[in-house]
């Protein structure tokens, strides 16, 4: 099954026709949507005869819910149309009516998730959708600290959004700057999907949807980050890769961006050989010759020999903050990881970001994000 039956009851009309065009032009994938607004006409599906659709969901307003809830076999949620009635619903199921078609999309996937319901569902209904795309995961990676990968990461992201692509950005730091670039109304965060991953929950991916954030400017998916930075000291590394499995497995992402800590641990390792492509971004000077040195030894003692030589053939090696004065420094330095040498030089530019609404903008319209279009035609 790749779509569930959706049935709004609700007399607001410009409320329902609201919400249904939100899903019929964002979620159809998911759902069949169906409304009933008029008094006669509900009054007429709650008193018909034949049974009520055995997999739906029903969104029901306060007035009629007591009605449908004593008909129906699927599940039946209260629009609330007061937060108090949300948290003072000890039993049943009710969400809050008068918020962002994501968010309300995602309450209910919750509500799917936590009674375990649906198992595969929305994985093959995107498989579908998606049939024939390209997927990958890119990770960004530096062992040097203040090198810009970040704003790569970040800058990558939104040019591949402008291309129309569909993108996941995913930051594995300890103390992530996400709230700075993306913005997103999320309680849960990536600490919960760990969470969910430990105890191997049989809807994953629903508790997926149910967390994740769409930042509105972007349209660009990403996690609020953990709620504590002693998430990532645990060895989370089976964690990862299984959630990068089903990142993968919904189909849903032509690119997930994954931004690294500059750590090389047990989980970075685990992560790294899980991407198609890696970027290595480092600066042209001597830091940056010692620091991917250093990495070059942890990869030899950390990894057998196959390991070691596939991971870094993965490497390429991007140049950020380059000065036209000291372009050919790459090679008098010898800054390498692997023999593809280096594939794109990002140039410095001054005042890249300004601070507006809230979050920190990327000038893409300058000479970085011309480097930065340039960069991602290789992938």
């Amino acid at each position: 099954m790749g779509k569930l039956n959706l049935v709004i009851i609700d007399r607001d009309i410009d409320y329902v026709n609201c919400v249904s065009d939100y899903l019929i032009s964002e979620q159809a994938q998911n759902f069949f949507v169906s409304t009933y607004t008029e008094e006669s006409a509900i009054a007429e599906f709650i008193a018909a005869e034949t049974e009520m659709i055995t997999d739906g969901i029903f969104l029901v307003c306060r007035e009629f819910y007591e009605q449908v809830l004593q008909k129906e076999k699927g599940f039946v949620i209260l629009l609330a149309d007061e937060v108090s009635i949300v948290k003072q619903k000890d039993e049943g199921r009710a969400i809050y009516k008068y918020q962002y078609g994501n968010r309300l999309v995602a309450e209910i996937l919750k509500i799917f998730a936590e009674e375990g319901a649906l198992g595969n569902t929305f994985n093959n209904g995107f498989a579908r959708k998606a049939k024939g795309k390209k997927h990958k995961i890119i990770g960004v990676y530096s062992p040097i600290g203040g090198v810009g990968k970040t704003t790569i990461a970040v800058g990558a992201c939104i040019q591949s959004a402008w291309e129309g692509k569909n993108v996941f950005y995913l930051n594995l730091e300890n103390i992530a700057t996400t709230p700075l670039y993306f913005q997103g109304k999320q309680e849960e965060s990536l600490s919960n999907i760990l969470y969910y991953l430990k105890c191997n929950s049989p809807n994953l991916c629903l508790q997926i949807e149910g967390a994740k954030c769409v930042d509105p400017l972007y349209n660009i998916h990403f996690f609020q980050p953990p709620d504590s930075s002693y998430d990532f000291t645990e060895d989370v590394s089976q964690e990862l890769c299984c959630l990068l499995q089903e990142l993968r497995k919904s189909r849903q992402y032509d690119l997930i961006f994954i931004d690294f800590s500059s750590a090389i641990n047990k989980n970075n390792l685990a992560v790294l050989r899980n991407c198609d492509d890696l970027l290595l971004v480092a600066e042209e000077n001597f830091t940056s010759v010692v620091k991917i040195k250093c990495l070059l030894k942890e990869l030899h003692l950390l990894l057998s020999r196959e390991e070691e030589t596939e991971l870094r053939e993965r490497f390429n090696l991007v140049l950020n903050k380059t000065l036209h004065a000291v372009v050919d420094n790459g090679e008098e330095l010898n800054i390498t990881i692997n023999q593809k040498g280096v594939l794109s030089r990002i140039p410095l530019v001054e005042n890249l970001t300004i601070f507006q609404d809230g979050v920190f903008k990327l000038d893409l319209n300058s000479s970085f994000g011309k480097a930065i279009y340039q960069l991602l035609l290789n992938f």
